[in-house]
């Protein structure tokens, strides 16, 4: 198992093309779900900064990657192409998904993602999250790579091309 100890937030250089995604997204016909979390990630925008400090840790065939989301920080991530684990260990979050709508979430508690979410997180206390991604990779940009999707026309496509090869 391989630590690397907590480190400042992933989001250098980052934040400004992601909320200028959402802005572009917002010209689209988009459901209200969608719209919703493109708006918020837009709105994210106008508010400062916030370090939130990430750990990952890699073993055989694993990776995790927590984040200490401090109270009254939101968040809104990105699209995973994979179901994957998420451990909150503490803290009290409000989340809004695209298929779960808005939910109230309490640590300690661990769930599933489907494949395709986006979230957006608002932290009314002090939180830890880890999410959990099968890969033997160890190289952040890779890994992003491949759980990522930056759009999801990406993510549409990459359902198709999956969905062939499993045929």
């Amino acid at each position: 198992m391989v630590v690397v100890p907590f480190q400042q937030g992933d989001m250098g250089g980052k934040r400004e093309a992601a909320v200028a995604h959402a802005h572009s997204q917002l010209q689209g016909n988009l459901n209200p779900a969608r719209a919703r979390l493109y708006a918020l990630q837009a709105a994210v925008g106008a508010l400062p900064e916030v370090d939130m400090p990430l750990q990952h840790v890699f073993a055989p065939g694993a990776y995790a990657r927590t984040i200490f989301i401090p109270a009254g920080s939101v968040i809104v991530g990105k699209i995973h192409k994979h179901q994957h684990l998420n451990i909150l260990s503490m803290g009290h979050v409000t989340v809004f998904t695209e298929g779960g709508g808005e939910e109230d979430l309490r640590g300690p508690l661990t769930m599933v993602s489907p494949p395709g979410t986006k979230r957006a997180v608002y932290a009314h206390a002090d939180t830890v999250w880890t999410t959990i991604h099968l890969t033997d990779e160890t190289d952040l940009d890779k890994i992003e790579e491949h759980v990522i999707a930056k759009t999801y026309e990406e993510y549409e496509q990459f359902c198709i091309e999956h969905r062939k090869e499993a045929a």
